[in-house]
């Protein structure tokens, strides 16, 4: 019997371990290529080895480990992916709360979880909301893509998330006051190592968010809709307007065509009426 749990316990043991190293190969596989974008001052997370980078002037000044998504990388909507690209930071949420306190609809529940808490995977401490500025990405925000704290510490370092960047709480803490509203945000396959050594070449065009765009981002916890899909719902609008007014004229000539046949009918009888005197 002791033998039997012994090897039930090693073959649960050796599967986690092999979906581990699965979930790792979507991030390490193939060659480590530069990034799609570098920036002078935000953050930078690279998928490759689970990092999260502050920049300052084009220089490291903090990182921290992180987790990604342990299904992989993309942008499908109603996906558990993490998405790549320029995103920039809307929305801070959690001041004043305490470490552990647990998130619902990015509003504090008033629970307040312990570390590696058994059965418990929820938002904790502080949420950094981010939208996606590029086409690719434009759902990042509708997707809900966070950067927040977890209570499952024990799995940072790896792929462990839902599509959010997971971080340690006191990580998140420490995070949360260097970051602000409009701050350039890039998600890239890429390790670390990579990214700053990109970061140095002189040729390297680095990513600014403009005034206007960081004005239009979503200040709430709502999906982000860009002017485009505004401009076609006011089109959509208007063709309906068009179509009752339209239907209205329709309606209005169908009218006077009536009114002209009954105009019509009246004269003929008339006409009749003078002609059967006549004859008379």
């Amino acid at each position: 019997m002791f033998r039997k749990s012994r090897l039930l316990s090693l073959i649960t043991l050796a599967c986690s371990l092999l979906q581990v190293a699965c979930q790792t190969q979507v991030y390490t596989a193939g060659p480590d290529t530069p990034p799609r974008a570098v920036i002078r001052d935000g953050v930078a997370i690279t998928l490759r080895d689970q990092k999260l980078t502050v920049i300052r002037n084009g220089q490291k000044v903090k990182d921290y480990d992180i987790s990604s998504s342990k299904f992989g990388i993309g942008g499908k909507t109603g996906s558990h992916y993490t998405p790549t690209g320029i995103h920039a930071v809307t929305k801070k949420v959690g001041d004043g709360q305490p470490k552990g306190m647990v998130f619902k609809g990015c509003r504090p529940t008033g629970e307040v979880v312990p570390v590696d808490a058994a059965g418990r995977d929820p938002i904790v401490t502080r949420v950094i909301q981010i939208a996606g500025l590029e086409q690719f990405n434009k759902n990042s925000h509708s997707r809900r893509i966070y950067i927040h704290g977890t209570p499952e510490e024990r799995k940072i370092g790896r792929p462990a998330s839902y599509g959010c960047i997971r971080m340690r709480s006191n990580d998140v803490l420490d995070l949360y006051p260097r970051v602000y509203r409009g701050m350039p945000v890039v998600i890239e396959r890429c390790s670390q190592d990579m990214y700053l050594k990109t970061e140095q070449k002189a040729d390297v065009k680095r990513i600014a968010i403009p005034d206007n765009i960081v004005a239009d981002l979503p200040k709430d916890d709502i999906n982000f809709r860009p002017s485009k899909k505004k401009a076609s719902k006011r089109g959509l609008a208007a063709r309906r307007g068009k179509g009752k007014a339209s239907s209205k004229k329709t309606s209005g000539k169908k009218r006077n065509i009536a009114s002209k046949s009954k105009k019509k009918s009246k004269s003929s009888k008339k006409v009749a009426a003078n002609t059967k005197k006549k004859k008379k």
